[in-house]
C-alpha cells in the first residue's frame, strides 16, 4: 500500500501539474510570465464572439505564436482593446514567411503599437510578416513614432509583404505608421514592404505615412511594391516622411507595375522629382490645418472616414472622434475650389456648385458632354513606330501637365488604346479607349514618348475628345533581318506576314491593325456623331541601319498595308491616301544612319500624302539614342505644327453643299458632290478636271485616284 502510494502519488501530481498549467502562471502588465523557465511565455488574450482581444503585448505575441502556427489559426480574428507598449518586449510579425501568411481580420481600433523594435538583417519584416490573399483586413492601427522596423530585403510599417491569389484582396486600410522603417535592400514602405509573386491584388486606403522610409532602392512611402496585380489600388493616403532609396521613376509614394489604380495621393515631404502626390494649387496657405487636406482625402467616399477638429487637430485622421470637415462657399463643376470663396468648417455652411461652362459640346472645366449637343465627327490619331514613340523619358522629368495626368487620372478629351507587342499592354488597352495616362512598363518606370506631348497639344487646340490608337516598341525594325530586341517586326512582306501573327508571331503590324479594328468595333462605331481617321503618326527607322538600302521599299510597303486595311475595315475609300507623317531620327544618334533618313525624305517626294517631320536636331538624353524631355517638347511641337498646317486640327470647313437629298432621292449610300454641291461619280473630271476634294455623304474626302 505505501508502495502503491509512494508511485501513485507523484505520478497524480505531475498529470495535475500538465492538465491546468494556467495555473502556475504569473504574468506582469505586459502579459509576460514571470516564471522561471517557463514553456509558455505569453498570456493568452480573451476570446469573444470570435475576436481575439488583444490588451498588451503579450497578447499580440501570443497571437502571432498561434497564426505562424499555420493551418487553420491563419484565419483568426484580433482586436486591440488598448494601446500597447513594448518596452522589453521582442516581436515576432505576425505572418512569419511565406509558407505562413496571416489570412485573417485585425483591427486596431485606433490604438497604438508602442516601443516596439525591430531590428535585424533578415527579410520580411514588420509589425505583420505575410499577408494571404483572400479577403484579409488590417485596419484602424498605428505604429507610433516609438516604434523602429529594421531588416534587409521587403519591410514596412504595417505588414512587410503580400502574397498568393486566392479570392478578395487584401485590404489595409485607416492605419498609420510613425515609425522609421530601414532596408538595408529593395521593396521598403511606410505601410507595405512589397508583394511576392504570385501578386494578390491589393487595396491600400486612406493611410499616412509620417515616418522617415530607408531603403537601397525601389522603395516609397506608402508601398515599396505593390506587385502587377491589375486589381490593386491605393487611394486616400498622404506622407508627411523623408524618403530615401527612391528609383528613377521616382514613384515616391507607390511603386507598382503600371496597371494598379493609384489616386488622391498628396506628398506633403516636397521634393521638386516625386511625380507622385504633388499638390501645388492648394486653395488656402495651411492645407493641413486648414481642413483643405482632410475634405480632399474624404473626396469621392464616406466623409465620416477623415476627422479633423480644425484648431486642434494638426493633421487629419481616418478615424476617432474628432469632427467632420465640411467644405463651405463655391466650387467649380469638377469639385476644384474656388480660391477667395471657399472655405473649410466643422459647421455645415453650405456648398454652392457652379454650373458647367460648355464650348463645343464639351464643359471646359470637367469636360463633361453638353446634352442635345450635335458633335462632329470625331477626329482620331493613329501612332507608331519604336522606342522614341514608344517613349523613354521619365514621367518625372516631364512638363507639369504631363505630371498632371497622373495625379488626375488622366486626360479630359484623350481617349487611347494602347499596345507593344506584349501580353500585358494587351490586356489592358486592346480595343479599350481610355484616358490617356502615361504608361509605366513591366520595369515600373512611368514614361512618355513625344507624342504624349502632342496629345497635350491636340487637347489644347481642339477642347474636345478625340481617339488614339497607338502601337510601339523599343528596338523594332521594319525588316525581319535586322535585329529586334523585342523579337518584334513592322514588316508588311506578304510572305512574311503569312507565317506571323500578332504578339507572340512576331509582328507588331498585325497587332496594330488587329487592334484598330477592335476599336472601331467596341468604340468608335458606337460613336453617335461618328468618327474620322485623320493620319498615322510615326517615328522609327534606328534598328533599319544594318539594312538601310531596303529602308525605302520596306516603307512605302507598309504604309500602302497600314492604309489598305483601314480601308477594308471601314470601306471608305477614301482612307487610300490617309496623311502619314514621319519624323526624322537625330543625327546624333548612336542608331542614325543617313540612308534610312534619304528614304524617307524621298517617299515624301514620291507620295503626295507622306509628310516629314524634321527631327534631326531635337536634343538626346545622356544615351546618345532617346529624347529627353527638352527634345521630346521640341519633336511633339514640330509634329504638332504639321497637323496644323495639313488641316488636321481644323472644323470641317463650309461647302457648297446645304444639305443631302431625300435618303429615299439618292442613287445609293456613296452619293458625290464637288465643292459647289454638283453630283459627281468618284475621281470624275469635271469641265475636263478632275477634283482634289469631293464631298461623300456630307464630308470633305481626299479623291483617291489623285
Amino acid at each position: 500500500m505505501n508502495y502503491i502510494s509512494r508511485l501513485v502519488l507523484p505520478t497524480f501530481t505531475f498529470l495535475f501539474s500538465v492538465i491546468t498549467p494556467g495555473l502556475a502562471h504569473n504574468y506582469n502588465t505586459q502579459g509576460i510570465c514571470t516564471d522561471a523557465d517557463c514553456t509558455e511565455p505569453y498570456e493568452p488574450p480573451t476570446l469573444q464572439d470570435g475576436w481575439y482581444l488583444l490588451a498588451n503585448a503579450g497578447n499580440v505575441e501570443w497571437f502571432s505564436a498561434h497564426v505562424n502556427q499555420g493551418g487553420n489559426n491563419i484565419f483568426s480574428k484580433a482586436k486591440m482593446v488598448a494601446d500597447i507598449d513594448f518596452t522589453g518586449v521582442t516581436h515576432t510579425p505576425i505572418g512569419v514567411n511565406d509558407v505562413t501568411k496571416f489570412n485573417g481580420k485585425f483591427d486596431g481600433q485606433g490604438h497604438r503599437i508602442m516601443n516596439m523594435k525591430i531590428r535585424t538583417t533578415k527579410d520580411l519584416q514588420g509589425f505583420f510578416g505575410g499577408l494571404r490573399g483572400g479577403g484579409t483586413t488590417v485596419c484602424n492601427l498605428i505604429i507610433d513614432k516609438s516604434c523602429q522596423i529594421a531588416g534587409k530585403q521587403r519591410v514596412g510599417g504595417i505588414a512587410a509583404f503580400a502574397q498568393t491569389i486566392v479570392g478578395e484582396p487584401i485590404v489595409i486600410e485607416n492605419c498609420v505608421n510613425e515609425a522609421n522603417i530601414t532596408g538595408t535592400s529593395t521593396a521598403v514602405g511606410g505601410i507595405f514592404g512589397g508583394s511576392m509573386s504570385p501578386h494578390p491584388a491589393i487595396h491600400i486606403r486612406n493611410c499616412i505615412n509620417k515616418g522617415i522610409i530607408r531603403g537601397s532602392g525601389e522603395s516609397a512611402t506608402i508601398a515599396g511594391w505593390l506587385g502587377d496585380n491589375a486589381g490593386s489600388l491605393v487611394e486616400n493616403c498622404y506622407n508627411t516622411g523623408r524618403l530615401t532609396g527612391i528609383d528613377s521613376s521616382k514613384r515616391n509614394m507607390v511603386r507598382h507595375g503600371g496597371s494598379s489604380a493609384v489616386r488622391n495621393l498628396f506628398e506633403l515631404y516636397s521634393n521638386s522629382t516625386y511625380t507622385q502626390g504633388m499638390k501645388k494649387d492648394w486653395i488656402t496657405d495651411l492645407p493641413k490645418t486648414s481642413g483643405e487636406l482632410c475634405y480632399l482625402l474624404s473626396c469621392g467616399q464616406n466623409a465620416d472616414v477623415w476627422r479633423q477638429t480644425l484648431g486642434e487637430d494638426e493633421l487629419p485622421l481616418p478615424f476617432g472622434g474628432s469632427g467632420k470637415v465640411y467644405l463651405c462657399g463655391k466650387s467649380y463643376c469638377n469639385g476644384d475650389l474656388i480660391e477667395g470663396e471657399s472655405f473649410f468648417s466643422n459647421e455645415d455652411e453650405g456648398l454652392v456648385v457652379l454650373g458647367h461652362e460648355y464650348a463645343k459640346g464639351h464643359c471646359l472645366v470637367c469636360g463633361g458632354l453638353q446634352p442635345g449637343y450635335s458633335f462632329a465627327p470625331r477626329k482620331v490619331f493613329l501612332m507608331g513606330g519604336q522606342s522614341n514613340a514608344d517613349g523613354r523619358s521619365a514621367t518625372g522629368t516631364m512638363p507639369q501637365y504631363i505630371r498632371d495626368y497622373v495625379d488626375k487620372g488622366g486626360s479630359r478629351f484623350c481617349y487611347w488604346s494602347y499596345a507593344n507587342g506584349t501580353e500585358e499592354a494587351w490586356q489592358m488597352f486592346s480595343g479599350k479607349m481610355t484616358p490617356y495616362m502615361p504608361y509605366t512598363d513591366n520595369n515600373t518606370t512611368s514614361r512618355c514618348g513625344f507624342d504624349a506631348i502632342v496629345y497635350h497639344l491636340i487637347e489644347e487646340a481642339l477642347q474636345e475628345r478625340f481617339y488614339v490608337i497607338k502601337e510601339s516598341r523599343g528596338g523594332t525594325a521594319i525588316d525581319p533581318r535586322c535585329n529586334s530586341t523585342g523579337n518584334l517586326w513592322w514588316c508588311a512582306d506578304a510572305d512574311w506576314l503569312s507565317t506571323a501573327s500578332p504578339r507572340s508571331g512576331h509582328s507588331l503590324t498585325l497587332e496594330f491593325v488587329e487592334n484598330i479594328g477592335l476599336c472601331i468595333d467596341n468604340v468608335l462605331s458606337q460613336l453617335e456623331e461618328g468618327y474620322r481617321i485623320q493620319c498615322i503618326m510615326w517615328h522609327q527607322g534606328e534598328a533599319d541601319r544594318t539594312q538601310p538600302a531596303a529602308y525605302h521599299d520596306n516603307l512605302r510597303q507598309l504604309v500602302a498595308y497600314l492604309r489598305a486595311c483601314i480601308v477594308e475595315k471601314t470601306g471608305d475609300p477614301s482612307y487610300a491616301t490617309l496623311p502619314f507623317i514621319a519624323g526624322t531620327v537625330n543625327r546624333s544618334s548612336t542608331q542614325y544612319n543617313a540612308v534610312v533618313e534619304q528614304a524617307v525624305l524621298q517617299l515624301a517626294t514620291e507620295d503626295p500624302n507622306f509628310h516629314v517631320v524634321d527631327m534631326s536636331d531635337c536634343k538626346l538624353g545622356s544615351d546618345v539614342l532617346h529624347f529627353d524631355a527638352t527634345g521630346s517638347i521640341d519633336a511633339a511641337q514640330r509634329m504638332f505644327e504639321k497637323l496644323k498646317s495639313l488641316g488636321l486640327l481644323e472644323e470641317e470647313d463650309p461647302t457648297g453643299v446645304s444639305s443631302l437629298p431625300a435618303e429615299g432621292e439618292r442613287n445609293g449610300s456613296n452619293v458625290c458632290y464637288d465643292l459647289q454641291g454638283r453630283q459627281v461619280a468618284n475621281g470624275t473630271a469635271i469641265s475636263g478636271k478632275t477634283p482634289d476634294i469631293y464631298i461623300r455623304n456630307g464630308r470633305k474626302i481626299l479623291n483617291p485616284s489623285r
